[in-house]
């Protein structure tokens, strides 16, 4: 899936897409639930992605999951 793609399915804007994935800002749940559907990942399933890290780990980006449809190029 590409940038555009995600973000006309998961309605947002360039901006927003950028300041996420650069971590400036902190999507809220709405956001994150649309992001999710967008990319076919259970909300839960991608919270349980994120707890399989350990705070001293490095910050997993949406891109790296192993999902149907994470990938985005």
């Amino acid at each position: 899936m590409t940038q555009e793609e995600l973000i006309e399915k998961a309605d947002l804007s360039r901006s927003q897409l950028y300041y996420i994935e650069s971590g400036k800002r902190t999507p809220r749940l709405p956001t994150m639930q649309s992001i999710c559907t967008a990319l076919e990942v259970s909300f839960l399933d991608f919270v349980h992605y994120l707890y399989q890290y350990s705070p001293t780990s490095s910050t997993p980006s949406i891109s790296s999951m192993e999902a149907p449809g994470a990938t985005i190029g």
